[in-house]
């Protein structure tokens, strides 16, 4: 079951538009760069209030010239008619620059309960108090598109998993457990030993953005396959045969 339902162009009853795209940078507030909510003109706003559709509303924004999606939500009303501002990281994913056309259409996201995010670089699960720093991130999203990149401070991360469904889902007045995969740039560490159990690294405990205490054990790192063992054995240094200088052997 996929997490939003497209918006067909012959219903006149859900809301679609074509408008312009312009960047959050030529915007009175360049702060909401670091969200997904986009500013829609007034007619879209009378629009949406004439068919009846009830608030929050949500938006899958399209490109003319890929078949890249993404979902947002709207943060005000107050753009020229026939224009969209939206975030830049947003138009990077969608492969738009600023003055192509794009289409959104209603979508209706399922409430989320789960994201797997995949950070680049290692170094973003070492930030201090990591899961108060990702919910301050994460306060400026209507919803959570998987395959899209976004940027927590100077970190990137990728949306590998959404819950449920397999598309989007939303984080309004929602209490979401968080996963993190393998970061991209992580290395697996050598086996020095083959009785040894493989490397371990990034192990923790994930919790949920509302703060109800744990809720699952995260595993990021993975071992080296084939080296998995129900029981590790005990690591057994200078183990063997000893030779007593001028002697016989003994065990």
């Amino acid at each position: 079951m996929s997490g939003w339902e497209s918006v067909e162009s012959c219903d006149p009853n859900l809301f679609q538009q074509v408008l312009t795209c312009l960047a959050f940078d030529t915007y009175r507030n360049p702060d909401l760069e670091t969200g997904n909510k986009v500013v829609l003109p007034p007619t879209c706003l009378s629009r949406l209030t004439d068919i009846g559709t009830r608030f929050p509303w949500f938006f899958k924004i399209e490109s003319f010239n890929s078949d890249k999606t993404s979902h947002c939500g709207v943060l005000e009303f107050c753009a020229d008619e026939g224009f969209v501002y939206v975030p830049r990281w947003m138009m990077d994913n969608l492969g738009i620059r600023e003055g192509e056309e794009v289409i959104l259409r209603q979508a209706r996201p399922i409430m989320g309960t789960r994201m797997k995010l995949q950070p680049h670089k290692a170094a973003f699960l070492e930030v201090a108090d990591l899961r108060a720093v990702l919910e301050e991130a994460l306060r400026g999203f209507a919803c959570l598109s998987k395959g899209d990149t976004f940027g927590v401070r100077e970190f990137l991360l990728d949306v590998v998993e959404v819950g449920p469904g397999d598309e989007v889902i939303s984080l309004v007045d929602t209490d979401c457990e968080v996963e993190f995969a393998t970061p991209l740039d992580y290395v697996e560490a050598e086996v020095a030993e083959e009785g040894v159990a493989g490397f371990r690294a990034f192990t923790g405990k994930g919790r949920r953005l509302g703060g109800k205490g744990k809720v699952a054990d995260v595993v990021v790192a993975k071992e080296e396959e084939g080296k998995k063992r129900e029981k590790e054995e005990e690591f057994k240094p200078f183990s063997g045969r000893g030779r007593v200088l001028g002697g016989p052997f003994f065990s």
